[in-house]
């Protein structure tokens, strides 16, 4: 069975808000998920946030577990998962 990629409506912009409510700096997220398993440089942070950047599945997994956030906290709201089908 081929898989089918998923498109998730992230927002940098909420990542963000998250990151700053939670009091981490973008170098602080970025060590606390490398600690907690997932290699995650400022730089993702930064681009992820700026909208440079779509992060792949392991690194919105990490950004949730150490913001201790759900992953519709990270989503565009009023957007869902899309599915990329062939024809």
């Amino acid at each position: 069975m081929a898989r089918t990629p998923i498109s998730l409506p992230f927002d940098g912009r909420r990542l963000r808000t998250a990151r700053e409510r939670a009091g981490y700096s973008q170098e602080g997220l970025a060590n606390l998920c490398t600690k907690q398993g997932t290699s995650v440089s400022r730089f993702q942070v930064v681009r992820a946030e700026g909208g440079r950047y779509m992060p792949q599945p392991r690194v919105l997994a990490a950004f949730v577990r150490a913001l201790n956030i759900e992953l519709d906290d990270l989503l565009t709201p009023g957007e869902g998962v899309q599915r990329e089908c062939a024809p």
